[in-house]
């Protein structure tokens, strides 16, 4: 099976049920790759779009810059995303949809997913679900980024990504690929690039997590998770938490 459908079903398997026609549905899925350098622009804030992306390596992100040229990121994607699903009945994108670090899409038109909808009622429920915890996530992010210091987001922020990894099959002993700048970083927390720098360092200090090479561990699970106030049930993953199984 193609990697990119195959992430995609990993993903989606994690907050529904599959059927196997509906397996062979998204495998017949058209796919048209494309590979982004850090920073390029996949979709740009009041274009029209008339295809989804799906993400096959490294990450990518909403945001949308004032004038002033300041950037606010709202969410992060990695592996098996679709982040700009709603664009199948928002087609003029009002944020922008930007590489983080290098990273590799599959494009797939609408028309093609929506021929795949009309054919399949539990798929269109699916895909709609992926969608309303794609916005419970945001209010989850939100929520941080208004009323949390520094580390308590940085924390939140660490253990979601790590259950989504685990979700899709891409954390590795304890660890996910985190291959971001601290700009980046600072961006996603509303924070300085030398506050996000120092809140770091202080979780380090406390041996609550190591990042090092692009690659965040996760030493504490449950103390970082208490920092973060984390619960991940708006994630909605059917099989129950996922993120206890890291070190306690």
């Amino acid at each position: 099976m193609d990697r990119a459908i195959e992430l995609m079903m990993r993903r989606l398997s994690g907050i529904g049920k599959l059927s196997s026609e509906d397996r062979d549905r998204l495998a017949s899925l058209p796919l048209r790759r494309r590979r982004l350098a850090k920073g390029e622009e996949l979709v740009v804030e009041g274009s029209r779009s008339s295809s989804c992306c799906l993400v096959i390596k490294g990450y990518v992100h909403r945001s949308k810059t004032l004038v002033t040229g300041d950037r606010q990121i709202f969410s992060l994607h990695m592996a098996g995303d679709i982040p700009d699903l709603q664009s199948l009945h928002l087609p003029r994108m009002d944020h922008s949809l930007v590489a983080t670090s290098p990273a590799e899409v599959a494009l797939i038109s609408h028309a093609s997913i929506q021929t795949i909808l009309d054919q399949s009622s539990r798929l269109t429920a699916l895909f709609w679900r992926d969608t309303l915890i794609d916005a419970a996530a945001f209010r989850s992010w939100m929520l941080m980024l208004g009323q949390a210091e520094a580390p308590v987001r940085m924390a939140h922020l660490f253990c979601e990504l790590y259950v989504r990894s685990q979700l899709v099959g891409l954390d590795k002993e304890n660890s996910f690929a985190l291959p971001i700048s601290q700009v980046d970083m600072a961006d996603m927390l509303g924070t300085s690039t030398v506050h996000a720098n120092r809140t770091l360092q202080d979780l380090r200090s406390q041996g609550l997590v190591d990042f090092a090479r692009g690659r965040v561990t996760i030493l504490r699970w449950q103390a970082l998770a208490e920092l973060g106030m984390f619960d991940e049930s708006y994630l909605h993953i059917v099989d129950g938490p996922v993120g206890e199984q890291a070190n306690s």
